[in-house]
């Protein structure tokens, strides 16, 4: 499995807050079958970027050296997640944010304050820059958990969409159980994974979380976990297209 999510490299954002808290989510990964990690810090400033690749720079060759010297079997790849802030609308240069120096480009927005017309915006700066936008954990934004529908429009702006397996679990919340599910059961998901950010909360013990998923959740199609696991990452890191869903038309159910 690679998880294409996490916040594993240390004391560079709300993630892991040092070396030995990366190193120890890199092994749960690694018991977990997990074998490559997009290490994805928060990119908040875009006119910020030099020092944010140096940081990266730094963190990224200590904990590869260290799975190697600790013979823990991951490899960590350069990414980011980015904030879709007012300054991506004036089009900086994202082509260096992309996860593993694909085309793919992860970003979030504002939780409760976005709304479809903005996001659409900033999907077409992206698009414009030759790169397919992924829209991090998106059963987390208010607007479209208050309807469902807008990720059916999303979609057809030629977004692909990264849930939290997290969620799946209501690790974080109701709300953003039942969307993630409707997503998986409607085909609007191309990744899960950890986005994870500590060892004891939001980690990244994959077959722990599946395990409760596949024990709890009767109802939910998981025909596709190895796509959304395995086979979509496996493609963004090979540097190859990755399907573009067409899902069903979501639904807001009350369970």
């Amino acid at each position: 499995m690679i998880d294409l999510h996490c916040h594993v490299l240390p004391e560079i954002d709300d993630g892991s807050t040092s070396k030995q808290m990366s190193v120890e989510l890199c092994a749960i990964a690694a018991d977990s079958k997990v074998t490559d990690i997009i290490a994805t810090p928060h990119m908040t400033d875009l006119y910020a970027k030099q020092e944010f690749h140096e940081k990266v720079k730094v963190r990224l060759k200590y904990l590869n050296d260290k799975m190697q010297s600790e013979n823990i079997p991951v490899r960590i790849h350069k990414g980011s997640e980015v904030y879709a802030s007012k300054d991506i609308l004036y089009s900086p240069d994202l082509t260096d944010l992309t996860l593993a120096g694909s085309k793919y480009l992860l970003f979030e927005f504002s939780f409760g304050d976005s709304d479809f017309d903005y996001v659409k915006e900033v999907i077409s700066v992206i698009q414009a820059q030759g790169l397919v936008p992924v829209i991090a954990h998106p059963e987390r934004y208010d607007f479209i958990q208050r309807d469902y529908s807008n990720i059916n429009r999303l979609a057809d702006c030629g977004a692909l969409f990264q849930c939290n397996l997290g969620s799946l679990t209501g690790e974080l919340g109701k709300r953003e159980k039942r969307l993630a599910r409707e997503m998986v059961n409607k085909g609007a998901v191309s990744f899960l994974a950890s986005d994870a950010h500590r060892v004891k909360f939001r980690n990244t013990d994959f077959n722990g979380m599946l395990k409760y998923i596949k024990k709890n959740e009767k109802k939910l199609d998981m025909s596709n976990f190895e796509a959304y696991l395995t086979t979509n990452p496996g493609l963004v890191l090979s540097g190859k297209n990755v399907p573009y869903p067409n899902p069903k038309p979501l639904q807001k159910h009350l369970f």
